[in-house]
């Protein structure tokens, strides 16, 4: 017998279009999100969005401040940091648990390979906007295929944030952008079916590429009240 596949309440839609609106910028850091205003152009009830931004905020993007309301998720230094070292710590993870589960079939590697030529042909556009997500997709395959829910979900979380921050302070249009040399690096990695090996080249993608951002960061003085990067901030990936 087949279960029954539920479709998603309206609220977890309604959350998904919120999400989608900050992930392509149209929703900035720091901004607020206002129930009545989303009501109306979503169409639903207050209580629905409430439920959508309770949602969200377990997500890490929004932030739900008591008496004052919900808002777009303003990733400080310190925030960002913790994102990445988290990162670096879990994903080389779930890259061994998908190797050893032989979840890298021809199939998703096809995929992999598809997504690293998409990086490059984007990022000689000029399209950073584009190179960045499919960099994300090209992770998610990591937390989509490990076998560990938790571990998949966490990550996810943590994808997500990274791809909100990233797209909305436009940090992606530096020099700092080389996806895909580095995302090739990690798919001869894979291919080598050398576990070990594969996790050493994620570890030091995510360390490099959250090192590039603070530092990125550091010098725009972007994020919130334009609040420095510290060397301290800046070492925990060196």
């Amino acid at each position: 017998m087949k279960k029954i596949q539920r479709p998603p309440t309206l609220a977890v839609a309604a959350a998904n279009s919120i999400k989608d609106a900050i992930l392509e910028g149209q929703l900035l850091p720091g901004e607020p999100l206002h129930e009545i205003e989303l009501s109306e152009k979503l169409n639903i009830s207050r209580g629905t969005v409430r439920e959508a931004l309770r949602l969200l905020s377990q997500e890490g993007l929004v932030e739900v401040i008591p008496y004052r309301g919900a808002f777009v998720t303003c990733l400080t230094p310190q925030m960002v940091e913790e994102i990445y070292t988290l990162r670096a710590l879990l994903e080389p993870y779930a890259v061994r648990l998908c190797m050893e589960k032989g979840a890298f079939d021809e199939e998703t590697l096809n995929q992999m390979a598809a997504l690293v030529k998409r990086m490059g042909e984007m990022e000689q556009a000029g399209n950073y906007s584009e190179t960045i997500k499919a960099d994300m997709k090209f992770h998610e395959i990591f937390s989509e295929r490990c076998g560990h829910q938790l571990l998949s979900d966490v990550l996810k979380n943590l994808q997500s944030m990274t791809l909100m921050f990233i797209l909305s302070t436009k940090l992606y249009q530096s020099d700092m952008i080389s996806d895909e040399v580095t995302h090739q690096e990690i798919f001869q990695g894979i291919c080598t079916g050398d576990p070990q090996l594969a996790e050493a080249i994620v570890r030091k993608h995510i360390t490099d590429a959250g090192t590039a951002l603070l530092k990125r960061m550091q010098s725009e003085a972007t994020v919130g009240s334009r609040v420095q990067v510290t060397d301290m901030e800046a070492e925990h990936f060196t």
